[in-house]
């Protein structure tokens, strides 16, 4: 049997390329065909990774025929969380930082090859902004079905706590695993098994009822998930002028002050595995 082309995908929002890491970790035969961002020194990052400089510009003067050309399968998207939070007032879509994600929405009703698949992460807080309707509006309009999803690395055994808002979203022809928790928001990853035997009372169940066993926070430290002659290659693009690496000569610049931990210590995303 003829082995598929893999899903060509757009990332908006790239950053440096967790998406796109994300991606190739999950073992899914796909290719970024293009990402934007406007950070410029997120690109420079994301191209240091990639060796591919995504497209740096304004996400609102993107046209629908500008969208097409890819013939894109998926779309991954995590857009600007600010206009969602407390401390950037909460004004949803108002917030002139949500205007690319609105016009993203607006351009997929209007392309003649629109995605069949959308991955979108946020802030928790979205999920009950007015910019998350027109969201669900958009996809119910062009058919698709979702799953949403409040989640924490924690769930995951990353030691990070910090939980966040997934929408997995699919055109109806494309079935979920499991379509008994369509149009549901979860606190729980038990449904994206393909174990459909599961009560509803497990899919209501959140970060704090599960048992969670994290792996050590050195597991996840690229020099120490490489071998020797890597690590070594990386510690050597960080040696200063003397040369000495940043750990050597100035670990204390990355000490949190404790004032710091006391009046923020609640809203930091770090836990003790």
């Amino acid at each position: 049997m003829e082995t598929p082309p893999p899903w060509r995908v757009l990332e908006f929002y790239s950053g440096i390329g967790g998406m796109r890491y994300s991606l190739a970790s999950s073992g899914v035969r796909a290719e970024v065909v293009e990402a934007f961002d406007i950070n410029d020194v997120a690109n420079d990052v994301y191209e240091h990774n990639f060796g591919h400089r995504p497209c740096q510009g304004n996400i609102q003067t993107l046209t629908a025929g500008d969208l097409d050309k890819y013939k894109a399968h998926a779309w991954l998207l995590s857009p600007p969380c600010q206009p969602y939070t407390r401390q950037g007032l909460q004004k949803h879509s108002a917030d002139a930082r949500a205007f690319s994600f609105i016009k993203i929405l607006n351009l997929m009703q209007n392309m003649s090859f629109p995605p069949q698949m959308l991955f979108v992460e946020n802030v928790v807080g979205f999920e009950v902004s007015d910019t998350h309707d027109q969201l669900l509006a958009v996809l119910s309009t062009l058919s698709f079905n979702t799953q949403e999803f409040i989640l924490s690395p924690l769930q995951f055994g990353v030691p990070y706590s910090r939980p966040r808002y997934f929408c997995l979203a699919k055109q109806e022809s494309m079935c979920f695993p499991n379509p008994s928790v369509n149009d549901k928001l979860l606190r729980t990853p038990t449904c994206l098994t393909l174990n459909t035997t599961r009560t509803q009372n497990s899919y209501d169940q959140n970060e704090d009822d599960l048992e969670v066993v994290c792996n050590p926070i050195r597991n996840f430290l690229e020099a120490q998930s490489i071998g020797d002659k890597e690590s070594s290659a990386i510690i050597s693009d960080f040696k200063e002028a003397d040369g000495c690496t940043p750990i050597e000569t100035a670990s204390h610049d990355y000490t949190v002050p404790l004032s710091l931990i006391e009046r923020w210590g609640n809203a930091m995303g770090y836990c003790i595995p």
